[in-house]
């Protein structure tokens, strides 16, 4: 049964804030995730048969807010979305990014970012089943603060870019599998939502693993977080907001905001004031 209250609890928001990520259960019922799935089987399509197989190698991924997943797109505005969200980062956060991706390979440790000015939140979803065999998520509780955070980096349990290995995991005879985490065993309709500084990984994956994503900002409110967002917009710009991904981040059919919705036009405004839209198109 699909979870009812949106509301996080008081242990699940400190369960965020000291280990980086909290997990949700049945959020989204068996026939919305079929309607999710429906989307993503017509937008795989319709991008396999533009691309080149042999530079995608097999993964796959292309922004929400688009007339062609609809349905999809709409769960921005969905409270099991953001509500728990805006308990994290802020009744003003704002959704700078959504996506889905369909992929065949695992990925190493690593962080999504790295700027500690920056607060992301990632509302993360597997549209079939995983666990430690099969593709799971796997996080380093506490990882997405310092000293942990720093450590990490310093031992290089990352991969440089043009390396196949970590230096760590090389030097210590370690596989990825061995760094002590937890494992989001997961079942369609699970959410896990994730300090996107986290560190992560995801071995023995297989093929067609799907994941849908919400990504909420916390409005910045320090000079320093400012100039963090100013890079965000500027690092948005540089890639012109499709990087080997489908379609656009902000489609004309999204900004119509044919419904009015409030919370919405509140997001189409600040997306347009801070330069994101233009810097996407």
């Amino acid at each position: 049964m699909a979870q009812k209250n949106h509301k996080l609890t008081e242990e699940q928001i400190q369960h965020f804030n000291v280990f980086g990520f909290v997990v949700r259960r049945n959020v989204f019922s068996s026939e919305e995730l079929a309607k999710m799935n429906d989307e993503c089987d017509r937008r795989l399509a319709a991008i396999q048969e533009t691309s080149d197989p042999e530079k995608n190698q097999g993964s796959y991924s292309w922004f929400n807010r688009n007339p062609e997943t609809p349905f999809t797109s709409s769960l921005l505005e969905d409270p099991r979305i953001y509500v728990p969200s805006e308990q994290l980062v802020g009744d003003d956060s704002i959704p700078i990014n959504t996506g889905t991706g369909s992929v065949d390979e695992g990925i190493d440790w690593h962080p999504d970012r790295q700027d500690h000015h920056m607060c992301i939140l990632k509302n993360l979803m597997y549209l079939r089943p995983t666990n430690a065999d099969r593709g799971a998520l796997r996080v380093i509780p506490g990882s997405h603060k310092d000293p942990m955070h720093k450590e990490l980096l310093r031992i290089e349990l990352n991969s440089k870019p043009g390396e196949k290995k970590s230096h760590y995991l090389e030097k210590s005879g370690l596989r990825g599998e061995d760094i002590p985490c937890y494992i989001f065993n997961s079942n369609p309709g699970d959410i896990i939502i994730l300090n996107e500084l986290i560190w992560h990984a995801a071995y023995s994956s297989y093929k067609d693993r799907r994941l849908c994503y919400f990504n909420f900002y916390r409005n910045p409110k320090s000079p320093e977080q400012t100039e963090s967002m100013r890079k965000e917009v500027k690092k948005l710009a540089e890639t012109n907001g499709a990087h080997e991904i489908g379609g656009l981040q902000y489609h004309p059919w999204w900004l119509e905001n044919p419904d009015n919705n409030p919370r919405r036009k509140r997001w189409i405004s600040w997306l347009k004031e801070w330069g994101f839209v233009e810097s996407a198109a």
